[in-house]
């Protein structure tokens, strides 16, 4: 048999195959009676270093190589002989169009066809690449069908999960608030995600190449691209810059950090990075350091106010029980004005507010029929409550002790008006206390010129550039208050 088999050497493993089957089982009949044309296709076949099958005849006899042996797998003998449609019975349908294309001198080309083989004896999901030619005999009608098989199942599930994977790297840039973006080892952009395009106005092509830095504060670029020269040394990005808010048409603090992504050998080949927003965070921070400030004045002042309470009340007493009761006093004063200044971001101290927090201290509220308070609204501002409030403590302090309220008949009535003046407006307080009786000899500490009336026509002066007059009746007590009224205190209806 060998010698009637005229086939070129080189045939491999299905060479040898071929010549030792028994093809007279076979509707091609004994191997020495083949035509010229079958013994050519055959040679073809058996040569080719991709995978091939020839579908001879009506029934599709397959006849393949080495390379298309290794695509069928577990059928691998098996199939050599066979009838196609019975070779391949899941796919039978498909193959008998096959057959019936080529026969009639037709071709049929797939690319990445789907399939369900069993080459291995269960059901297996396959693509393929497909490529049928008729093969015609000496009378030129065709004979058989010529099929070059590359499977491509790997290469399709790559690229789908290629494809899995971009879909949830967008997903994920596409759903987290950071701007994220590639780009080169040298720092220039390669790729910018919906965010960043959204927010700086840039598009995908304006912001490639150093097209970023047209989104980022001129003062830094400097700053960028002094972190992306260190990026190159240090393997790592992380810095602070302003980035161009294009919808609200100003510039926003951002810090950007990037990931090296290396090769095999370790070389940095790009960067996958983040902008993230931190504007509101840089104004908080910036808002603290005012405040740390402020409290340290604050305290530097509430020290120097307590310092000089306690000096100017051991002038006033001496040592011993009345300095602790009036010192005391005072502090608790001073306690209640810090305790409205902690509320007066949320809560602004008003004028009304500053008098009924004293005169509601010195149990006041049970003389709520013998006092009055007019005037419209008007806030404070920080740096006016304090001494004022103190100001407020010792007349209604001496009203207690000394003036109206130590009588049945007494009344306090406290009034205060704005009103507009050469150096811009001005508050006007008139504290009037009526019904007072007064023994001659006997004069009340704001009289005698004590603390209190020193707060009042030295401290509110040199402090609030207050204007003062007190004056003290038989049976009456006035004192105004006329100090400046600057635009950060606010003017309200009458209240």
């Amino acid at each position: 048999m060998n010698e009637a088999w005229p086939l070129p050497a080189g045939c491999g493993e299905l060479g040898d195959l071929v010549r030792n089957y028994d093809w007279a089982q076979t509707p091609l009949g004994p191997i020495t009676g083949w035509p010229q044309c079958l013994i050519f296709a055959v040679s073809t076949v058996l040569l080719s270093p991709v995978p091939i099958v020839l579908l001879w005849g009506e029934d599709g006899i397959m006849i393949y190589n080495d390379a298309y042996s290794g695509f069928a797998g577990g059928r691998h003998p098996q199939l050599l002989g066979s009838k196609v449609r019975e070779g391949w019975p899941e796919v039978a349908d498909f193959n008998d169009n096959v057959m019936r294309v080529g026969l009639a001198g037709g071709t049929l080309s797939y690319r990445d066809q789907e399939l369900t083989l069993h080459r291995y004896g269960r059901p297996e999901q396959v693509w393929m690449n497909l490529d049928y030619s008729p093969v015609f005999d000496a009378s030129g009608q065709p004979a058989g069908v010529i099929a070059i098989v590359v499977e491509s199942t790997e290469r399709v599930l790559a690229e789908r999960r290629l494809r899995a994977s971009e879909a949830l790297f967008r997903t994920l840039t596409e759903g987290i608030p950071q701007l994220i973006w590639r780009a080169a080892i040298d720092g220039t952009c390669i790729w910018s995600s919906p965010q960043w395009q959204a927010y700086t106005g840039q598009t995908d092509v304006t912001s490639l190449g150093w097209g970023w830095l047209d989104a980022v504060h001129p003062d830094d670029w400097a700053t960028a691209q002094a972190a992306w020269r260190d990026a190159a040394e240090t393997g790592h990005l992380s810095y602070e810059h302003r980035l161009c808010n294009a919808p609200e048409n100003r510039h926003c603090w951002f810090q950007t950090r990037a990931t090296a992504v290396r090769d095999a050998e370790g070389r940095i080949v790009e960067w996958l990075g983040t902008s993230t927003d931190i504007d509101d965070l840089r104004q908080l921070q910036e808002r603290q350091q005012v405040m740390v400030a402020e409290l340290q004045h604050r305290t530097r002042n509430l020290l120097g106010v307590v310092r000089s309470i306690a000096k100017q009340t051991m002038a006033q007493t001496g040592p011993g029980e009345t300095f602790r009761e009036r010192f005391n006093d005072r502090l608790s004063a001073l306690s209640r004005v810090q305790g409205l200044l902690s509320r007066s971001d949320q809560e602004p101290i008003t004028l009304r507010a500053l008098i009924e927090t004293e005169l509601a201290a010195l149990d006041a509220p049970t003389m709520q029929g013998r006092i009055r308070l007019t005037g419209p609204m008007v806030r404070l501002r920080k740096a006016t409550v304090q001494t004022f409030a103190l100001a407020l403590h010792e007349l209604a302090t001496n009203a207690l002790k000394y003036g109206a309220f130590t009588t049945p008949h007494g009344r306090l009535n406290v009034t205060w008006r704005t009103f507009p003046s050469e150096d811009g407006r001005r508050l006007l307080v008139e504290w009037v206390e009526e019904g007072l009786v007064r023994e001659r000899d006997i004069q009340s500490p704001v009289t005698r010129g004590g603390y209190g009336r020193e707060l009042i026509e030295r401290a509110l002066p040199y402090a609030l550039k207050a204007k003062t007059r007190y004056e003290l009746g038989e049976t009456a007590l006035h004192c105004a208050i006329d100090l400046p009224l600057p635009a950060g205190e606010a003017i309200g209806s009458q209240a």
